[in-house]
């Protein structure tokens, strides 16, 4: 029972050993993988931030990066973490009796041999007692070294010199010239976007806003400040260059005409490029076409009728005229009958409805209308009244001019 204790006690030291070699491993390991990232950071942001790469260059710099420190991760620090929380594959008591026999050299014999003799103890029956003594007494002779104190972990504090440089380096460059680390590591990071070079000198759009109706035309504004103007200013819009006109050494402007979608440009000159700008076009509201549905006053007794696409209108007092007027983009619709304004809004299907009682002559005005000022082209139409007379005869009496007893007449009879 006492040569087991003996053994298991044995054994306990040599797991010991095993356990802080992979931690001593996986420190090591952190401090590669801290120099690695580290180093890496530093040289693709200087090269990101003197060369102002295209965006293929960035994305390949980007994922080189998160790679390499993937590949340092799982090579340097996650077996030895595994090995260190037993959730791995780790070297043998007779490897690690080789390695602190490295550092003990009087212990490596003694130790492998009693590794070896226990097991074929475990194989021999019939000389086991004998075998465990002589276990016994090399266990004895093992008791007073600690194999742990082989590895000393503060052997690793010479590995930090290689993340002290580029750390070193990185406060540096944080302190003189911060923008160096903030817009190389923006570039990288948002690698899909487009960054133009630094211009000595800035383009300023002018226009407080970039939108504009649809079918309009929109004057475009720029400005440029700072040092080394250039004498010509150029707008790129896909694959289209156009040159802006100068209104002074420092103005110029451009004139988008009819525009019908949202168009993307940029301001160019001496070889820079200002930002991506979107002029926005908003959809016009538009007329497409509209019913009347005329319903005549009773005393006329005549049925109603239906009229497409009638704009201007003959029609008698008092009858009631309903409009159903189909639009596009418009979310209202301002009607305008003579001094009343009415705001409509559409029922479904961009359809809208109005119904007015028509009592004398007058002009009715459609304005279609959408979210943000929008404003359609507004259509203005007639519609005459026929006013209801009262019945009445005009007679003309007249004498013959040959027969005095013959009497002529002549008149009109309406209603």
């Amino acid at each position: 029972m006492q040569s087991s204790d003996n053994y298991l006690a044995l054994i306990n030291k040599v797991d010991a050993f095993i356990r802080k070699y992979y931690l001593n491993n996986l420190l090591r390991g952190v401090i590669f993988l801290g120099a690695g990232l580290l180093t890496a950071y530093i040289t693709i942001t200087l090269l990101e931030y003197f060369g102002n790469f295209n965006t293929l260059l960035r994305t390949i710099l980007f994922y080189s990066f998160i790679l390499l420190n993937l590949l340092l991760l799982f090579w340097l620090v996650i077996p030895s973490l595994f090995a260190y929380l037993n959730l791995g594959k780790t070297i043998s008591h007779d490897e690690a009796a080789e390695i602190i026999g490295q550092h003990f050299g009087d212990v490596k014999d003694k130790l492998l041999n009693t590794l070896q003799l226990k097991k074929q103890a475990e194989q021999n029956e019939y000389h086991r007692q004998l075998i465990e003594a002589s276990i016994n007494q090399k266990i004895v002779a093992l008791n007073p070294i600690s194999f742990p104190s082989a590895i000393n972990l503060k052997h690793n504090t010479q590995y930090l010199k290689w993340v002290g440089f580029p750390l070193a380096l990185i406060i540096l460059i944080a302190l003189i010239a911060p923008t160096i680390l903030t817009e190389g590591t923006k570039r990288l990071i948002y690698h899909n976007r487009h960054f133009a070079p630094k211009a000595p000198f800035k383009f300023i759009v002018q226009n407080n806003n970039l939108s504009v109706l649809q079918g309009s035309d929109f004057k475009l504004d720029v400005k440029l400040e700072g040092n080394n103007l250039p004498a010509n200013v150029y707008l790129k819009t896909g694959n289209n260059t156009f040159k802006l006109d100068a209104d002074n050494i420092s103005k110029f402007h451009y004139l988008f005409t009819n525009l019908q979608q949202n168009t993307t440009f940029r301001i160019t000159a001496n070889g820079y490029s200002s930002d991506a700008y979107v002029i926005k076009v908003n959809l016009k509201p538009s007329l497409l076409n509209f019913d009347v549905e005329l319903q005549y006053p009773t005393y006329l007794h005549k049925t109603s009728e239906k009229l497409s696409n009638a704009g201007d209108l003959n029609i008698p007092v008092g009858t009631v005229v309903k409009w159903q007027v189909h639009a596009q983009h418009a979310e209202q619709l301002q009607f305008t009958a003579g001094n009343n304004a009415k705001l409509l809004q559409a029922k479904n299907d961009g359809i809208f409805e109005n119904a007015e009682r028509i009592l004398k002559s007058t002009i009715y005005k459609i304005l279609p209308m959408a979210a943000g000022n929008r404003q359609g082209d507004e259509s203005s139409y007639h519609i005459n009244t026929i006013a209801d007379e009262s019945p009445s005869i005009d007679l003309i009496e007249k004498q013959d001019s040959v027969s005095s007893k013959a009497v002529y007449f002549n008149g009109d009879i309406k209603d």
